[in-house]
This record gives C-alpha cells, structure tokens and sequence, in this order.
C-alpha cells in the first residue's frame, strides 16, 4: 500500500542534525518524507517559494538569518505565514517559543544532546499538517459563506420591497432590515437598535390590528399577510402591505419571521380615486334616471309613429308598384292597340306616293308630313312600349358573344341619312378593330342608334359625331359618343335619365319624347352594363356606355388611324 508523501524542507546549519532527523523521518512506517534541505536561511526561502513544500523544519541559529527573520521573509500580504513552519530550538527559552507562535510558528521542538526530539518530529508534522488542512477547510467556508451572504444581500438590495427579519419573541425586534428602510426616512441601524420603533410608526387606528395580525402569525405559525400604514420621519403616511413567514430548522424548530414591507401608497390612492368616481358615477345615474325615463317614454311614442309611417310608407309603396304595374300594362295595351292601325295609315301613305296617276306636289307634300308625323307617332310608340316591358319586368336580354364592331357598322348605315341632313360628321373606329362583349345584340344595336341620334339632334349644323370604343378596366369595354353640340351645365346632367325630362328643349325646334335616354340606360343595366356623360358648355358632349368584354376581345387596333365617313358641312 502506499504511504501518503509529506515534502519537508529542513533549515539547519549543523550537518549532524542534518542527518539525524533525515533518518528519523526515513524510519518512519505511516508516511513517505520527501526531504529537502538548506544549510542557511537565504537558501531555505529560495527552496520555500520554488518547491512550495508541505511544512519548514527552521533551525532558529542560522548563519545570516535568525528563526523570527525566516518566519518575517515568509509572511504574506494577509499577515499569515505561507507554509507550516515549526521551529527547532536548542535552549527552552519560552520567550523565543512564545514570540516565534506570534510571527506565525505553528509549533516549536527543543533539542536535546540525545536527539530524543527527532522521535517526536513525525508525529508533530502531521498534527500540525492537520491543523493547517483544518484552518484552510475552515478559511474556505468562511469564504463561502461570505460569498453567498454577499449575494443574498445584493440581491436584497435591489428588490423594490423592505425585506426584513424579526424575532419571535414578541419585541418585534429587527434582526435584519434592508436598505429600503431609508424611504421612511430611517437609517437601517436605528430599526436594528430600537425594538420599539415598528409599534411608534404604525398609524394608531391600524397599530391594534396590525400587532393582533403579528402576534397570531407567531403563535400558529401561519403566513403573515395584513396592510397597514406606517408613518415616515417627515409625517408622510404610507401604506404598505406586510407578508411574513417563521422559517424553522430542519428539526421544525422557529427560528425567527423573515419578510416584506411592500408600498402599496399608489394603489390604495387609485382605489380611492376609484371609489371617488364609482361614488360620483352611481349619483349621476341616480340623477340622470328620471330624464332617461322621460326619454324611454318618448323613445318608444316615437318609434310606434315611426313603425305606424312605416306602414304607411309600405302599403303607399306597395299601391304605387301597383298603380305603376297597371300604368305599364295600359301602355303596352295601348301601344299595341295604336301601332296596328298606324301601320295600317303609314302602309296607305306609301302605296298613294307610289300611285298611278301620280299624285300633284300639293299632295306629294302632304303624303310627306304624313310620313313624317306617322314615323314619328310609331318611333313614339315603340319607345313607350320598351319601358313599360321594362318597368313591368318583362323585357329579357341575352347575353351572348358579339362584335362591337359589327353592331357599329349596322348602325352607323341606319344613321347616316339622319347626319347627311344636317351636313354631320360621322368618325367610327376602323372597320378590323375586334372587341367582343357579352351582350344582346339588338338591345346594344338599340342603345347605340339612340345615342347617336341624341348626338345628331343636339349637334350643330355640320358639326362631328366622334365614336371610340377603348378598355377602361379588365373586363370591360366602352364605347363613346362624342358630339360638339351647345353642351350642358352639370345642374342639368343630373336630370338627365329621368322620365319624360326634356331639360327645357319642350318649346324648342328639335323633337323629342324625354323616353329615349331612360330606355337606353335601363337597357344597357339589364345587360350587365353602366352608362353615363360629361359634358362642357359651349364645346359639346361625351355620352358612353360599358358592357361585359368577352374572352375573344383582341384590342389590337386600339388607337390607330379612324375611319371618317359622313358628309361635309
């Protein structure tokens, strides 16, 4: 088995006691002595700090240095000997043993003329070891527990609360308190010297229960949990919520209550404030409670007037649709009715113009405002006839695939003797343009005449009717009509698609039903589709409609050069 080392470095000057106390230590059976040694005192501490041993056996009568001077060169900056010296002297003077123990000797040998010290050595260097081993233990723990108590202080320190701790005798004596304390204007000392002081500082209506609430915890050992206000230096009231607890030992034994003063100043002030405002809500309520009954009264008379003009308003809604249905189902007979016979009167017109012999130019004219006045009547009549399948309902649309284009030939043939009158203008887009669009053909066809008839009535003497057709959004076309007529002023554009509204031109030379528009506008709705117009006073204007564009539209041809067709002014 092997024996534990010891290194010694052995300080002496006499080479006889050299060698009896290295073979004193080499007999020894309990441990193995790795020995070094010096024959004076500057070599010793030049050994001490390079090997570092276990303990320094010092020779006190050294050639150049005493044992108090040995012991002085190894002292630290703490005050206390580096390494376990223990000093061999050769008289039993006390004073050097005592004086060598006060520089930091851990033990001192005398030596006698029959070396019966050397069979001692082993024995005091391991107690002296022990010793060491024991106080570096201990130096250690203290450290330790500084460590931890600087810790647990710190951390203290920065929690926003009193922490404190207080015995459990009744005194309410402070045993720790945390610098916190300084908020009520005390240092920390005078809470630890004074047993009294919490009993001065609690505010008197709250000190009777505050000390009841103290005095149950440490009878019962229950947690501590009560609020009271305490005075500061300056008479500043605060209030502050206390929570505690007894810690006890490991055998259940009280030790003492640790705990926390909490400043609860701020919110017990909000509680009060809301108290305040509960207090003036619920007054103003209780006043307010008589005029929100006079307001509920009038409330519910008001909305049994509303609920009875409500029925009123629907059953005169309902008689309007209904006098309205009639209104439609009259013009549709009449019109029906009036057209048979007027085709009848037109078809005789026609056949005496055409007659054998044939007729005088008086008679000629007069065949001609017949003509004219019959056209007109039927034009009329087909209009009235629109809106009230409309209105009623009844009218359908398709919608399926057209070409914009097409439609715009048809019509412009159908139009252009009503332009060639007048000496107008006519501009369309090029014939291959190709946009396609979801609509009814003859419905759109109708739209388009009707506008461009507006755009020829209302133009002046050989002015131009421009019509473009562009993409304003995704899947929408639109086509516009662009005259350079007198124009309007935006009071009037308003009125516009309203039934039978002229705007004025009653009186005027150009003939007109106030019908065309609202058809054109209720047609183009039913097909999906939106209408509207700008207008400038004095230069003309933009009448446009927007339909649905199909999948097939190819925009190729979009804003290249225009056809003009027409007749000039």
């Amino acid at each position: 088995m092997t024996k534990p080392l010891i290194r010694v470095l052995l300080v002496e000057d006499d080479a006889v006691d050299r060698m009896a106390c290295r073979r004193a230590l080499a007999r020894n059976v309990d441990y193995e002595f790795a020995l070094s040694e010096a024959e004076s005192g500057h070599e010793g501490l030049q050994l001490a700090h390079e090997q570092k041993p276990d303990c320094v056996l010092l020779d006190y009568h050294l050639p150049d240095l005493n044992g108090l001077e040995f012991l002085a060169a190894l002292t630290d900056d703490t005050g206390d000997v580096s390494i376990p010296v223990m000093m061999l002297t050769g008289t039993d003077n006390a004073t050097i043993a005592v004086e060598a123990m006060k520089r930091g000797a851990r033990d001192y040998l005398i030596k006698d003329m029959e070396h019966q010290y050397l069979e001692l050595l082993p024995a005091v260097i391991q107690r002296v070891l022990s010793e060491r081993r024991m106080l570096t233990e201990k130096k250690l723990a203290e450290d330790k527990l500084a460590q931890a108590e600087a810790k647990y202080r710190s951390l203290v320190e920065t929690i926003p609360a009193i922490v404190y701790i207080a015995t459990l005798d009744g005194t309410n004596r402070f045993l720790y308190v945390s610098t916190r304390i300084e908020t009520l204007g005390f240092p920390p000392e005078e809470w630890l010297n004074d047993p009294d002081i919490l009993l001065a500082r609690i505010h008197p209506d709250d000190r009777p229960r505050a000390l009841e609430e103290r005095a149950k915890s440490r009878a019962t050992g229950a947690p501590l949990r009560c609020e009271y206000r305490l005075i500061s230096h300056d008479g500043t009231v605060l209030w502050f919520r206390d929570e505690a607890s007894v810690v006890r030992d490991e055998s259940g034994r009280s030790l003492f209550l640790q705990g926390i003063l909490v400043d609860i100043t701020e919110s017990k002030q909000a509680e009060a404030e809301l108290r305040e405002h509960r207090y003036r809500l619920e007054e103003l309520v209780a006043k307010r409670t008589d005029e929100l009954a006079k307001v509920n009264a009038e409330l519910r008379r008001d909305i049994a007037e509303r609920k009875l003009i409500e029925e009123e308003l629907t059953k005169a809604k309902t008689d309007a649709e209904k006098a309205n249905l009639a209104k439609s189902d009259f013009l549709s007979s009449m019109s029906h009715e009036l057209r048979s016979p007027l085709n009848v009167m037109l078809g005789f017109a026609q056949l005496l113009e055409s007659s054998s012999p044939t007729p005088t130019f008086t008679q000629k004219t007069m065949l001609k405002e017949i003509n004219v006045a019959g056209w007109y009547l039927l034009e009329l009549i087909n209009k009235i006839l629109d809106l009230a399948t409309i209105e009623s309902g009844k009218l359908v649309v398709s919608q399926e695939p057209m070409c914009i284009a097409e439609a715009m030939a048809e019509s412009r043939t159908m139009i252009e003797p009503q332009a060639q009158e007048r000496g107008i203008q006519l501009i369309f887009p090029p014939p291959d343009m190709h946009f396609f669009v979801k609509a009814d053909r003859t419905r759109v066809k109708q739209v388009l005449i009707n506008l461009l008839s507006n755009a020829i009535k209302y133009n002046r003497e050989g002015g131009t009717v421009e019509v473009t057709c562009t993409v304003t959004a995704p899947g929408r076309i639109r086509v516009s009509i662009r005259d350079t007529g007198t124009g309007l002023p935006p009071e009037k554009l308003t009125q516009l698609f309203q039934q039978f509204n002229r705007l004025g031109q009653e009186a005027g030379s150009v003939e007109g039903t106030g019908i065309g528009l609202v058809v054109t506008k209720q047609l183009v709705e039913l097909m999906g589709g939106e209408i509207g117009v700008e207008s400038t006073v004095g230069e003309g204007s933009v009448f446009w409609f927007e339909l649905i564009a199909d999948d097939a539209s190819k925009p190729a041809t979009i804003g290249s050069k225009s056809e003009e067709l027409g007749t000039e002014g």
